[in-house]
Parts: structure tokens; C-alpha cells; sequence
């Protein structure tokens, strides 16, 4: 029958689950030693890159290369996220212990500060992997992507948070679909926006 066949919907849909869960696994493990965590993110947002580009990549082989690429741009993007993360956290928890009448507006401010980086933050991957560009532009391109048809930023937050809800309470998702099916919904929905916004910022490096 043609659906068994190595073009039929079974094959297709096999092999995708397969790419999905060898990418996990693959970031997984190159996360291991928690100092190659920034690039190993960046490599599976390129591997996804190509996924939406073409229809078959040599996952391990682009993986590699996405890796060794943007080790030092990942890693000084990363760790300047990663410390503003924690200044929201530590501003969160200050807020918590204090008994200002201005608390109010502050935690609204931070509350504005903090949704604006989620929305820089699911952009700055995406982006990273698609151009070659300096890490001040990186930075406002993705807060400038994150803003673009806000909606569906939005719409993409609300599905990672199910997913992650989901893949929390059967665990075996998260170590064989979580992170692939992650970055594939985050690139989807940023790759969305790139039709009409990188024609304008793509020649800038």
C-alpha cells in the first residue's frame, strides 16, 4: 500500500517524529556540561532553520556546524539575557518584601519590563540563526521582531505554555520531544514575520 510506502503520510510522519526526538536528545546531550548550553541552543534553532527551509537536513552534521558558528555571538547574547533574568527575578522578589505605597507601580513597570524581554528573548534565536549582524543590532531586532504583529507572539507564548504543562506531566516528553518542538513553534512563528522584516534589516552586519 502507498501510505507504508517511503513516500506515503506513515513514512513522512515517522521520519519527522524521528528528526524531533534525535534533535532532542542530541541538545540534551550537548547540554550536559551546562558551558556549552548557549551554543547548543543556537545550533538547534539552526537545525530548525533548515527544517522550514528544506525538507530533509543532516541533523547532526548542522547541528555541528550551527554550534561551532555562533559559540562566541551565543554566548555573549546568552549571559547578558541571562543576567537581566535574574535582575527581573531578584526586582520580583525585593517587591515581595516591600511595603512602599509606590509598590504598585513598580511591580507594573517591572511587570512591562519583563513581558518586553519574553518577547526579545523568543526573537533573538531565531534571528541569530537568519543574520549576520552585531550584537547591539541583535538586541533591538529582536525586541523590534518581538513587536511585530504582537499577536502572535502572544499566541505563541500561550502554546509553549501548554506544552510546557503537558510535557511536565508525562515527563518522557521532555526528554524526547520538549526542546525540538519548542524551538520548531518559536522559529514558526518568528519565521512569520521575517517575510516582511528582514528584506529591511538583512543587508546590516
Amino acid at each position: 500500500m502507498r501510505i507504508f510506502s517511503i513516500d506515503g503520510h506513515l513514512y513522512r510522519v515517522g521520519m519527522w517524529l524521528y528528526n524531533f526526538m534525535y534533535l532532542n536528545i542530541l541538545f540534551i546531550l550537548c547540554c550536559i556540561p551546562i558551558i556549552t548550553i548557549f551554543p547548543a541552543l543556537t545550533a538547534l534553532f539552526g537545525v530548525v532553520r533548515q527544517w522550514r527551509q528544506r525538507k530533509e537536513v543532516a541533523v547532526f552534521s548542522q547541528f555541528k556546524t550551527m554550534f561551532i558558528e555562533n559559540w562566541k555571538q551565543s554566548y555573549i547574547a546568552d549571559t547578558v539575557f541571562a543576567l537581566i533574568s535574574l535582575l527581573l527575578t531578584f526586582n520580583f522578589f525585593f517587591l515581595s518584601q516591600m511595603t512602599s505605597p509606590y509598590r504598585i507601580v513598580i511591580f507594573v513597570v517591572t511587570l512591562g519590563m519583563s513581558f518586553l524581554f519574553i518577547l526579545s528573548f523568543l526573537s533573538i534565536y531565531p534571528l541569530m540563526v537568519n543574520m549576520i549582524i552585531t550584537f547591539k543590532r541583535l538586541c533591538i531586532s529582536s525586541l523590534q521582531v518581538g513587536l511585530y504583529k504582537i499577536h502572535l507572539t502572544i499566541f505563541c507564548m500561550i502554546v509553549l505554555g501548554a506544552w510546557t504543562i503537558l510535557s511536565l506531566r508525562f515527563s518522557f516528553l521532555i526528554f524526547f520531544f520538549f526542546f525540538s518542538v519548542s524551538a520548531y513553534l518559536i522559529y514558526w512563528i518568528a519565521d512569520l514575520k521575517f517575510a516582511k522584516l528582514i528584506p529591511q534589516e538583512g543587508s546590516e552586519s
